[in-house]
């Protein structure tokens, strides 16, 4: 038995107010699962919402948080029989620096806002050797959203060159991941925010930028950076207040891919347009990759194969002690790439 702590919350609230920092006792790795000391803490805003009652609802309580992390193998089960299996290039052995799989991690039960947890193996990735733990912390989130969508648009290495891809509100991890992954291919990208100082930044990892608070703006912008020939993709989390600037400056048979919806869940459509242009609209998680056969597999690997092209950018390290009041502030979005969770905020 070994005793460890995690954050956990027992009702919906801020994260402040919310989130207290508990023992636990964790049994030994059972069949399938390993004991992990948590290095760092990947943060994403689902965490931010889950905490306050705005994302899928907690199983149980007290609940755990967190879904992405980077680790040491502390102790290793017995091979499951059953059941899904760890990536092949995943390292299985005690001392072994490892990923956490959002979609895999049971956020509930677990949750990954600890210093030692009990993992199911198949929830474990590879870690590229070049990164830190601060870096590989801030990758799976990323490359299954991004690296799914882009596929689901059509976007693949094979297919990326010749292509123009918009992603919205790009400031974000995942945006940032996105940006490199579709450029790394061959795409022309363009990446939109609500801030001419951040889509300075950004101006390093794509081909255009527009400044879009709005859909008349976002309109605007594309045409601009385009010369009116419009995207051949959109990865957007923005939702209801940008999609009519999305279907105005799609390009004919252009692909439209919904991962989030921060301003809202029910846009106005305009159907003729959408018509006319053959559009394609379609939503995203990422339980994708783990329906679709093989797709998990291929996108772990194009991880690890353009590891180093599309390296996260890290906004910055808090300690583990400090997650309620690091979570406020990345739900205050005032920063461009991943907050991470340290044991010790240095690395």
């Amino acid at each position: 038995m070994t005793t460890s702590h995690r954050w956990q919350f027992d009702a919906y609230n801020t994260p402040a107010e919310a989130l207290a920092w508990c023992p636990q006792a964790l049994a030994e790795p059972g069949p399938g699962q390993v004991l992990l000391k948590i290095l760092a803490v990947g943060m994403n805003r689902s965490e931010f919402n889950y905490v306050q009652g705005n994302y899928a609802p907690a199983r149980a309580f007290p609940s755990g948080i967190g879904q992405e992390a980077v680790g040491e193998i502390l102790a290793i089960g017995p091979a499951a029989v059953d059941g899904p299996q760890p990536h092949a290039k995943t390292p299985l052995t005690v001392g072994s620096r490892v990923a956490l799989l959002p979609g895999r991690v049971d956020m509930c039960e677990m949750g990954t806002y600890s210093d030692v947890g009990l993992f199911d193996q198949a929830a474990l990735a590879p870690v590229p050797d070049t990164y830190t733990d601060a870096e590989a912390a801030g990758l799976w989130m990323g490359v299954l959203t991004m690296a799914g969508a882009l596929e689901l648009a059509g976007i693949t290495p094979q297919s990326a060159k010749g292509k123009t891809v918009l992603i919205t509100a790009a400031s974000s991890s995942m945006g940032v991941i996105g940006l490199k992954l579709a450029k790394t291919w061959g795409a022309t990208t363009i990446a939109s925010s609500r801030s001419a100082a951040k889509a300075e930044q950004l101006a390093a990892f794509c081909d255009h930028t527009i400044v879009a608070d709005d859909s008349d703006s976002l309109i605007a912008g594309v045409a601009d950076v385009t010369d009116k020939a419009g995207f051949d993709a959109a990865l957007d989390p923005v939702g209801q207040a940008f999609y009519p600037g999305l279907i105005q400056g799609a390009a004919t048979g252009a692909s439209i891919i919904s991962y989030e919806m921060i301003t809202g869940r029910e846009p106005i459509l305009p159907i003729p347009l959408m018509m006319m242009k053959d559009l394609t609209l379609r939503g995203y998680t990422i339980f994708r990759p783990y329906r679709v056969p093989g797709l998990l597999t291929q996108i772990i690997d194009w991880g690890m194969a353009y590891a180093d092209q599309i390296k996260p950018i890290v906004a910055g390290t808090r300690s583990l002690s400090e997650a309620p009041k690091a979570l406020e502030e990345l739900g205050r979005c005032e920063h461009l790439g991943k907050l991470v969770l340290t044991s010790n905020s240095t690395n």
